[in-house]
């Protein structure tokens, strides 16, 4: 079951008390990058993120200290079919996980174009890497291009474009002539970026994670199907 916890645990000592110890968690981030235009509610093992209100396309929900143990949750919105979708992760003791929900548009057997609620699991290597970039289109597009710091790449949707950075470098973020991102790379950690589509303004949009070990593995065929 969830557990109230603060998103920052603090492990010092108390002045005059002896130092407590350190209780058991694990950290989870829930992003929503779904863009469909009715909206999305997210379910957490009975606990109602956001208060049961929606989440909104480019909403997280924040970092998460929580239980090290499985759980399920479920992704729900009135314009996807089916409506509703369930999936599951694990929590280990001080490692992050993070959950990237977005949406794809599919045709089914009778040529109708559909759209399905999505989500892939973010979780941590073994070993950090420093400095990294990596960049993923969530955009109902097979190829999308973009400007890195002045260099053309394609973006294939939902592979990740990877590349060395350096601490201290500049990283820009161009789409169509616009500015997407503009960041410093100032930790030795992996910057994971999401394009995506708002919904409201039908701008691409970026939205960004930082971790040191946390990966990103584009979803498996048989877990799109589902």
């Amino acid at each position: 079951m969830l557990i109230s916890l603060i998103a920052v645990i603090v492990t010092g000592s108390l002045r005059g008390q002896e130092a407590a110890e350190e209780p058991q968690a694990g950290f989870l981030n829930l992003v929503n990058l779904i863009t469909l235009k009715s909206p999305t509610f997210v379910d957490l093992a009975g606990f109602k993120l956001n208060g049961g209100e929606a989440m909104a396309p480019g909403d997280t929900s924040g970092l998460l200290a929580i239980k090290p143990e499985t759980y399920s949750f479920t992704l729900s919105n009135a314009a996807a079919k089916p409506e509703t979708i369930t999936g599951s992760f694990t929590m280990e003791q001080g490692k992050t996980v993070a959950i990237i929900c977005y949406d794809e548009v599919k045709e089914n057997r009778d040529g109708m174009r559909e759209a399905k609620l999505r989500y892939n699991l973010l979780i941590e290597s073994d070993e950090p890497t420093g400095p990294r970039l990596s960049i993923v289109s969530l955009l109902n597009q097979p190829l999308v291009g973009i400007e890195v710091s002045g260099v053309p790449v394609t973006l294939t949707e939902r592979l990740a474009h990877q590349a060395k950075v350096s601490l201290n470098e500049e990283i820009t973020i161009v789409h169509k002539g616009r500015t997407l991102a503009g960041f410093e790379v100032i930790k030795p950690v992996h910057t994971i970026l999401f394009l995506f589509e708002d919904p409201g303004t039908g701008e691409v949009e970026i939205s960004m994670i930082q971790n040191e070990k946390l990966e990103y593995h584009p979803p498996l065929e048989e877990e799109e199907e589902n």
